[in-house]
C-alpha cells in the first residue's frame, strides 16, 4: 500500500473574497466556509477566527486540532465513515497544508463542569500563540483557523460534541481542496507491502510492530461519535490495520481523549513515521495493532491477550512499541500488554507521560510496577506548571470564571491544560529523565 502526502508549505493565512492559495498564502472566504458549516442543523451559527504565530493571542476551550488535508487521487474518501460514504484510506495522493491547523473551540455553555475543576475547566484546554506555552506546543507555531460553532437550543450536549468534530473535519477538507491543483513543495511517501512481502531481503533485521491504544472506555463512548471509520469503537477488540490508514484519516481523536493525541498528532503520527524512517535500515516495520483501554479487568485481560498474540503469531514481531490513550487507567492496560508480550518472547517498549503525581512539585511517578513493563520512554509530567504572560486577544468563551481570574491575564497552567504540550505518541519537547 503506497500513500503520497503532497505537502504545500503555507506561510500565512488571510481572509479574502475567494478561497485559494497563492505564493504559499492561504486565502479563505469566511462567509462561504460559515455557510458550509452552518448546514449542520445542530449548530445555530459558526464563527471563524485566525490566530498567527507570535501574536499575543489565546485560544480557549480547544476541543481538537486537525491538519487541513484532502484526497486528490485513489479510491478513498476524506475521513470516510465520519463524513460521506464508507470506505478505506491509505493509498493514492493526499494534499496537505503544512504550517496550518484547524482548531475547534467548544462554544457550549454546558461543558461537564464540576465545582472542583472550575478554575481549570472554565477555560478548558488553551493554545497561546506566544510565550512559553507556544514554545512547548506545535500549535503555537501553526497559522490556526479557529472554528467556533454554537449549538442550537434543541441540540443535546453529546449531539453538539459530535457536531464540533464534524465541523472541524469539514473545515480541514474545505481548506485543503484549495491546493489540489498546485504543485507540491515536497512529497512524503509511505509504502509498506503486504505482510507476505514486507520482510523479504530484511531477514537479519528485527521485526517491530506498534500497538496503538486509541481510546479509553473510562469515558462513555457517544453514539455516533466518529473515531475509527465513523464508528465509536466501544466494543473494539485488538485489530490490525495498515499504518497508512492511520496517517490518512481513518482515525480521529475521541472527544474525551484530546489530551496528548489530537487528530493533528494522529495524522502526523511520530511513532509510525519514525518506524517508516528506520524501515529497511535498522528494523523491519511489520504493522499496527489498534486497541482500546478497557473499563473492567476481564475486558482488559482479553484485550491484552489478543494484542500480544497478534503481534507475535500474526505479525511475527520480535519487538513492539506501545502507547496509551489519555488518563490514568490506560497505564494498567499498556503495562499488562507489555508484560504479556515479554512473557511470550516479544520485547516491549512503552511511550507515556506520567499522571500519578498530582502536582509539578511532587515526585513524578507511574501507577504500576510490573515485571516486563520496565522499558519506558517518559514524555513528561502533566502536572508540571508554566507561567503564561497576559495576552491582548482571546478567542473563545470561558464558562463563568472564578473571582480574580481573567482569561487574558497572567495564568499559571499545568501542562495538561495546554493543547499540544504533552504528546502520548512521544512528540513532546518536555521529558522526564531518571539518572
Amino acid at each position: 500500500m503506497r500513500l503520497e502526502l503532497d505537502i504545500l508549505n503555507i506561510k500565512d493565512v488571510q481572509f479574502a473574497e475567494k478561497t485559494t492559495i497563492s505564493d504559499r498564502v492561504l486565502y479563505i472566504n469566511r462567509n462561504e466556509l460559515q455557510k458550509l458549516l452552518q448546514q449542520d442543523k445542530r449548530l445555530s451559527k459558526v464563527d471563524i477566527e485566525l490566530a498567527h504565530p507570535g501574536e499575543k493571542c489565546r485560544i480557549l476551550q480547544v476541543s481538537d486540532v486537525i491538519e487541513p488535508r484532502s484526497k486528490t487521487s485513489g479510491d478513498g474518501e476524506d475521513f470516510p465513515g465520519a463524513l460521506g460514504k464508507q470506505g478505506t484510506v491509505g493509498e493514492g495522493n493526499t494534499c496537505v497544508l503544512r504550517g496550518t491547523a484547524v482548531v475547534i473551540s467548544n462554544q457550549s455553555r454546558s461543558r461537564d463542569i464540576t465545582a472542583s475543576d472550575m478554575g481549570e475547566d472554565a477555560m478548558g484546554e488553551i493554545i497561546d500563540m506566544s510565550g512559553p506555552a507556544a514554545e512547548v506546543s506545535p500549535y503555537g507555531k501553526t497559522h490556526n483557523v479557529v472554528v467556533l460553532p454554537y449549538p442550537t437550543d434543541e441540540a443535546g450536549l453529546d449531539e453538539y460534541k459530535i457536531a464540533l468534530k464534524i465541523a472541524g473535519l469539514k473545515t480541514a477538507i474545505y481548506l485543503a481542496q484549495a491546493g489540489k491543483d498546485l504543485k507540491p513543495d515536497e512529497t512524503e511517501v509511505y509504502d509498506l507491502p503486504p505482510l507476505t512481502e514486507v520482510a523479504k531481503s530484511m531477514e537479519g533485521l528485527p521485526k517491530v510492530a506498534y500497538i496503538f491504544q486509541v481510546y479509553c472506555t473510562s469515558f462513555p463512548a457517544m453514539a455516533g461519535e466518529p473515531i475509527l471509520y465513523g464508528d465509536n469503537i466501544r466494543r473494539l477488540v485488538p485489530t490490525i490495520i495498515h499504518p497508512n490508514e492511520v496517517l490518512d484519516g481513518a482515525i480521529v481523536n475521541p472527544y474525551h481523549n484530546i489530551r496528548g493525541c489530537e487528530t493533528y498528532v494522529i495524522q502526523n503520527h511520530p511513532v509510525i513515521k519514525e518506524l517508516y524512517r528506520r524501515h529497511g535500515e535498522e528494523l523491519c516495520f511489520v504493522g499496527v495493532i489498534i486497541t482500546v483501554s478497557q473499563y473492567t479487568e476481564p475486558e482488559r485481560e482479553r484485550t491484552v491477550a489478543i494484542a500480544a498474540k497478534l503481534a507475535k503469531s500474526i505479525l511475527g514481531a520480535d519487538g513492539v512499541i506501545i502507547t496509551k490513550a489519555s488518563g490514568g487507567a490506560p497505564d494498567i492496560d499498556v503495562a499488562q500488554a507489555a508484560q504479556r508480550c515479554e512473557e511470550i518472547g516479544v520485547k516491549a517498549v512503552l511511550i507515556m507521560y506520567d499522571v500519578a503525581s498530582g502536582s509539578g512539585l511532587e515526585p513524578m511517578s507511574i501507577i504500576f510496577n510490573l515485571p516486563g513493563a520496565r522499558a519506558i520512554v517518559n514524555t513528561g509530567n502533566e502536572w508540571l506548571t508554566l507561567i503564561l504572560p497576559p495576552v491582548e486577544r482571546v478567542i473563545g468563551t470561558p464558562v463563568t470564571l472564578p473571582s480574580g481570574i481573567s482569561s487574558n491575564g497572567e495564568l499559571i497552567k499545568a501542562l495538561n491544560w495546554l493543547a499540544g504540550a504533552l504528546d502520548q505518541e512521544g512528540r513532546s519537547k518536555i521529558i522526564s529523565v531518571r539518572y
